[in-house]
This record gives C-alpha cells, structure tokens and sequence, in this order.
C-alpha cells in the first residue's frame, strides 16, 4: 500500500522557476512605493485626459473651453473698462470740473473785487450802496470760492493747495489796506490813494498770478481727464475682436470636422459677441466725439472768455486808478489799447465757434462788442479831459457813460462763461451717458455666448456616445 504524501504547494511546484510566493516577495523600495502611491491616480488621470483630447470629442471639448475662456476674459475686461471709466467720468463731472469752476470764480472775484474797490474810492464820500455791495459780494465769493476749490483737490501736497494758501493769506492784507484808504479818504487825508495803490498793486501782482495760475492748473486738469477717459478702449476692443475670431475659426473647424456647414449654438454665440463689439465700439465713439466736441466747443472759449474778462477788470482798474492819482493817461493808453485788442481778438474767435451760433449767445457777443466799442470812445474823451486837467469832468466821464459800458461788457461776457461752462459739463455728461449699461449689457452678452457655445457643441458630442 503506497502512503499518498504531502500535496504539493505552490513553493515546491517548478524551483526553477522564480518563486511567486508570499513569503519569498520582493519587496519595492519605500522611496519608489511613496511616488507611486501619491502621485500614481494623478498620473493615470493626466493619461486619460491626453487620450481623451486626442479623440474628436476631446478636441471639440477643448475648442469649446478655449473658446469660452477667451469670450468671459474678453467680457471681463470691457466690462471692467467700461465701468472704471464710468467712474472716472462721474468723478470729472462731480469733483475736477466743479473745482476748476471753482477756481475761475475765484479769480473773477478777486479781479471784480479790486475794480469795485477803486470805482468806490473815486465816488469818495459818494461811494454808491451799488458798488460797496459788489465789493463785499466779490470778496465773499472769493472766499467760498477759495474754500470749495480747496475741497477738490485731492493730494495735499499740490501746487494748488499752496496757491490757494498764499491767496487765503494775502486776502486779508488786501482788504485791510483798502479799508484803511477808504478810511483816509473820507477823512479828507492823501495818502488814502496810496493805500488803494498799494492794495491794488497788492492784487494784481500777488494775488491775481496765484488765483490765474490755479484756474489754469485746474483746467488744465479738466483737459486731462477728459482727454484721457474719452479714448478709445483699445485693447479691451481687440479682445472681443479676438473672441470673435475664436469663434469664426472655431465653427470653420466644426464644419471641416462634422460636415455640416453651421452650428447653431456657435452662431448664437457670435451675434452676442458681434453685438457686444458694435455696442462697444458705439460707445467709445459717442464718448471720444463728447470729448472733442466738448474740448473744442467749451473748454478753449471757457479759458479764452474768462482771461478776457481778466483782461478788461485789470483796464477798468488801471483807468479809474489814474483818475485817482490824477496821472496823464497818455503813457497808458497804448497798453490800453493793447487790452481791447485782445479782447476783440477773443471775441472774434469765440463768434467762430458753433457753441456761439445760438440767439442767447449771438447777442451777448454783440453785445460785449458794442460796449468795448462804447468803452473806447469814452477812454479817448476822459484821455483828452485829463490831459488838459480837466479831472472833474474826466471824473464824471469815467464814473458814468464809462462805467455803465464797462459794466455792460462784464455783465454779457458773464453770460458767455456761465453758457460755455453749461456746454462742457453737457459733454460730459453725455459721454457719461454713453458708457452707462456697457459694463453690465457686455458682461452679460459674454455669458449668454458661452451658454451658447456649450449649447452648441453639445449634440455633437451626444454624436459619440
């Protein structure tokens, strides 16, 4: 009887062969075990991934990403424009423009004050309720004015702040010294006019340059920011062009990949983009035409009309302060005549203008015209009284007709400023206007695309499966 012995087992089965038991393993080197286990699923998926892109979906599926990506960064990016210029515009309407008014009232008030102060002084005890309220009111409004320009100046370390300190210093000085004339002069005592001279030297050599270089930098400023935010947007423009393009050559690619020549959801998609394109580019058209328009037509006349107005104070001043100092206006008159060429010369340029071509405006520069030709004639007469000494009738001349033709030319290129002033805060705010909705409307056509591209790449997906 044969004794059946142990069954074989795995190990005793082909020694020559290697051993595959458990006991005898080999075992992985911990370093090589780490790698595998952290980063073999990663591994396997970024296979998978590249062998799914190889495949017609996977290359379909990746255009249609792609795609998307570039039309919400395209949106974004317009949108984001857009809605920081908005804001940048709001803040040239509101603030920067508001200022620079600001500092044009300043310096026409300072300007004004000093005119009423001499045609005060030469009424003497006669001094009209008239003009005493100008002065003050001139005063006052330089002070608010000086106060509000101040408000809008952002950096506290400008040029601005310091010549508005300088103007808020010197101001008092100035109406000290004219009440201390006024004083003198109703007493009977001389030297009252060398006080008003000294105030009025005060203001024109002082105070006047301050206050005229502040409303140049402020309009300046004005100019600036309008310029620069009434510009194309050119590159957020070229990446909804890129989109678009993304599009064209997306569908041109589904049509040689699945023979049919459209695909709905990509059409879809490129009349959102299209739209948001023409909306767009309709926008910074209205915006940059706003902006020259608005430079053009406003801010070089507001400059132009108001250093005129300057100009013509600073001759009232220079004429009543002669009569007071009884001096031959000979010497002077070329300087005068100086003067009203320029302001002529303003006049005529502004009449050029279209923002000049309304009724309003049209009779307010012939006007101004009229009363420069009114003011000249009596300048010639009050001349030859005073150069035959004749000074009380030179007096009643340059108090009277002289001043109600100066007063008129004041009085209409006022209304030429105000309107000017009214014309570039339109074209402001109608380039405002413009940008309004294209944050939100651009944002919008961008995400109703990339539905539209999803939509549409999706039956020929379904095709695959």
């Amino acid at each position: 009887m044969t004794v059946a012995g142990p069954p074989e087992t795995l190990e005793t089965q082909d020694h020559w062969l290697d051993s595959v038991g458990t006991s005898e393993q080999r075992t992985r080197h911990p370093v090589i075990a780490l790698i595998q286990e952290s980063f073999g699923q990663p591994i396997q998926a970024v296979q998978k991934t590249v062998s799914f892109l190889s495949t017609s979906p996977g290359l379909m599926t990746a255009m249609s990403a792609i795609i998307a990506v570039a039309i919400l960064a395209a949106g974004w990016s317009m949108s984001s424009s857009s809605n920081d210029r908005q804001v940048a515009l709001q803040e040239l309407l509101n603030n920067t423009e508001p200022m620079s008014y600001s500092a044009h009232n300043l310096y026409t008030s300072l300007s004004v004050a000093d005119t009423m102060a001499t045609t005060g002084f030469a009424q003497a005890e006669e001094e009209s309720s008239r003009s005493r309220a100008r002065y003050n009111d001139a005063i006052q409004k330089a002070t608010l004015a000086a106060t509000e320009t101040a408000a809008g100046v952002s950096d506290v370390n400008t040029r601005e702040l310091a010549l508005i300190a300088q103007i808020q210093q010197q101001l008092p000085v100035y109406t000290g010294l004219v009440e201390v004339a006024r004083t003198n002069n109703r007493s009977g005592n001389p030297v009252g006019a060398a006080y008003l001279a000294e105030a009025s030297a005060l203001m024109r050599e002082q105070i006047l340059p301050a206050a005229g270089e502040l409303f140049s930098l402020t309009t300046q400023a004005v100019t600036d920011q309008q310029d620069r935010f009434t510009k194309p947007q050119w590159i957020p423009l070229s990446g909804l062009a890129a989109a678009l393009v993304l599009l064209g050559a997306g569908q041109y690619w589904l049509t040689l990949r699945t023979n049919r020549r459209f695909n709905k959801g990509f059409v879809y998609a490129t009349a959102f983009m299209l739209t948001a394109l023409l909306w767009v580019s309709m926008a910074n058209w209205a915006t940059w035409h706003a902006g020259r328009k608005g430079f053009e037509e406003a801010s070089a006349p507001l400059g132009s009309l108001a250093n005129s107005r300057i100009v013509a104070q600073q001759a009232r001043t220079e004429e009543t302060l002669a009569l007071i100092r009884r001096q031959d206006l000979e010497g002077w008159n070329n300087s005068f005549n100086g003067s009203m060429h320029r302001i002529e010369s303003a006049l005529d340029s502004y009449s050029a203008l279209p923002i000049a071509s309304s009724e309003a405006n049209q009779q307010s520069t012939e006007v101004a015209h009229g009363a420069i030709e009114k003011w000249k004639e009596h300048h010639s007469e009050l001349s030859e009284l005073q150069r035959v000494g004749n000074y009380e009738d030179a007096m009643k001349v340059a108090l009277g007709p002289g001043d109600d033709a100066f007063s008129e030319f004041d009085s209409s290129m006022a209304s030429l400023i105000s309107d000017a002033r009214s014309g570039l805060r339109s074209y402001i705010m109608d380039a405002l206007v413009a940008t309004r909705l294209v944050s939100s409307a651009v944002l919008t056509l961008s995400w109703l695309a990339v539905i539209a591209v999803a939509l549409g790449i999706r039956p020929r997906l379904q095709e695959y499966l």
